[in-house]
């Protein structure tokens, strides 16, 4: 089966292209980019001495001021080594300053926190699992160093992000949305052979203690809470936290559409109550990206991924929370048509169980079990609704069939 009429997708909202240029621009002028060269080739040289490489004197790298990447809030440069190896730069950009948080030292040391945290699971990732995430050679998270904003060098991996490797107007074939799919679980399945005892975002661990450690959350409205050990916990407080948001933002007429950020707010704290299953209450709880769209999927010409990049604001989940498919292409790529979401939906359950017989799981064989079970049931689809917590909008769009939801479970007990 083949599909022509496949979907170009529009620029995120926000898309901050203006910001991220003047602030490219101001490191170029303030000779940031010779700055970006130096540190670079520091971290690099030292990598080269520890593996015992003997090293000529002047060791050069090039920043490529023809290949720049603007994120929302980040500036990326591509850089060649002196081995002729690329890197990339990612600057947290400091003219971006959409934030709900005001207090500046609060801002600050969020942001820390968060790159700490991006590391952290970037290494995590690259060392425990096959999931093709970027290899960390050097970063500083303070604001303190020579560029004055964090900063991370990581691998440079050379593939592209969706309609690629369709751009080409080519059409989308049946297999290539199976072939991405199947990667995807796969991706899920690995990141759930690793559980952790605590719902939080990770964090280095401290002392003689190696490794990384669960730390609170800081989520996209840089409002802090947990770490948690229970997931009714977590859904409760959680849903408590931004019903209170929402609240003070009414009362400092922050928002046009106040009755819908209210009550889609306070429906989340009603949901909560339903949301996470008792016999899974203290775990294991699963690292999960927390933005896996096609941004930030990197394909080949093949279909292959061979990048999963913006780890930013990922945390450990409830199993509730879990997502087999952490982004349905059929529903993304091609117009809507539910019989298509569906099946690509249920594929993965498919697979999932398959690769739960191979053996080598950590988790319990009744874990795994629950996992597949929760998928489309009553309870995780209010766990699935209360993940898009952040937008007063998107809660709107779920608003009824929560309600309905929450009806269902109450008269079942």
């Amino acid at each position: 089966m083949e599909y022509t009429d496949w979907i170009t997708p529009r620029p995120f909202q926000d898309d901050p292209g203006f910001i991220g240029k003047a602030f490219a621009a101001q490191n170029r002028e303030s000779g940031l980019e010779e700055v970006i060269c130096r540190l670079a080739a520091e971290t690099w040289t030292n990598a080269q001495m520890q593996l015992g490489h003997q090293l000529d004197r002047n060791q050069e790298v090039v920043l490529d001021t023809e290949e720049l990447w603007f994120g929302k809030r980040k500036v990326l440069y591509r850089l060649r080594m002196p081995d002729s190896s690329l890197w990339m730069a990612r600057l947290h950009n400091t003219l971006y300053d959409k934030t709900a948080v005001t207090d500046y030292t609060t801002r600050i040391t969020n942001q820390i926190l968060l790159f700490e945290s991006e590391v952290a699971t970037m290494k995590f990732v690259k060392e425990n699992t096959q999931i093709p995430v970027p290899k960390v050679y050097g970063y500083d998270f303070t604001y303190a160093n020579a560029l004055g904003t964090p900063y991370i060098f990581m691998e440079y991996i050379a593939g592209k992000p969706y309609p690629f490797p369709f751009s080409g107007q080519r059409p989308v074939k049946e297999d290539d949305l199976v072939k991405i799919h199947s990667q995807l679980t796969s991706f899920a399945w690995q990141l759930s052979r690793q559980p952790f005892d605590k719902i939080g975002q990770l964090r280095f661990a401290t002392g003689e203690k190696r490794g990384v450690a669960i730390g609170p959350i800081i989520d996209r409205k840089e409002r802090l809470y947990g770490p948690f050990t229970s997931s009714r916990t977590f859904y409760k407080e959680r849903a408590k936290v931004v019903y209170e948001f929402e609240k003070r933002r009414n009362l400092s007429g922050q928002q046009s559409n106040v009755d819908d950020s209210i009550d889609s707010a306070a429906l989340h704290v009603l949901a909560a109550e339903h949301a996470g299953k008792e016999c899974f209450d203290s775990g294991p709880f699963i690292l999960q990206h927390a933005d896996m769209h096609w941004q930030n999927l990197l394909f080949n010409e093949q279909c292959k991924i061979v990048g999963v990049i913006d780890w930013e604001w990922t945390q450990t989940v409830p199993v509730d929370s879990f997502n087999l498919l952490p982004c349905n292409f059929a529903s993304k790529m091609l117009p809507y048509r539910s019989e298509n979401a569906t099946r690509h939906q249920q594929n993965p359950i498919q697979q999932f169980e398959a690769l739960s017989k191979t053996g080598g799981a950590v988790m319990e064989r009744h874990v795994i079990e629950a996992i597949v079970s929760f998928q489309d049931s009553p309870s995780q689809y209010i766990a699935r609704y209360m993940e898009e917590y952040n937008w007063p909008e998107v809660r709107r769009q779920h608003f009824n069939h929560l309600k309905e939801l929450i009806s269902k479970m109450t008269s079942s007990y």
